[in-house]
């Protein structure tokens, strides 16, 4: 697969498991606009510098993947924190990105 198809089907898939389980943790209208917003600004540059360092390092692909996604989780933590009425940022920006990371692993393992 391309880098730019790579990149859109991230990006379409973290919305399409994300945003549901924003809405469960009590998020609506505007707050789910925000959470779509904090997945465009977290998810292209995260897959796109995984792609980077996989091809420009010998570093293990799990040392850079936990720190990139660490960083996603923190900045959509901090983005929902300011902008929503969440009383648990953390715990909502870490379990959508648990889910929608496993859930990108198995795709990858059996689908692609």
């Amino acid at each position: 697969m391309s880098l730019p198809g790579a990149l859109a089907l991230s990006l379409a898939l973290t919305e399409i498991i994300e945003i549901p389980i924003c809405f469960l943790f009590g998020f609506r209208g505007r707050e789910l606009v925000i959470a779509m917003l904090a997945n465009v600004v977290t998810n292209p540059p995260v897959v796109f510098l995984i792609y980077l360092l996989s091809v420009a390092t010998s570093l293990p692909k799990w040392s850079f993947t936990l720190a990139l996604e660490l960083s996603a989780f923190i900045a959509e933590a901090l983005i929902y924190r300011s902008a929503t009425e969440t009383k648990l940022p953390m715990l909502v920006s870490f379990t959508a990105n648990a889910v929608s990371y496993s859930a990108g692993l198995l795709i990858t393992a059996f689908l692609l």
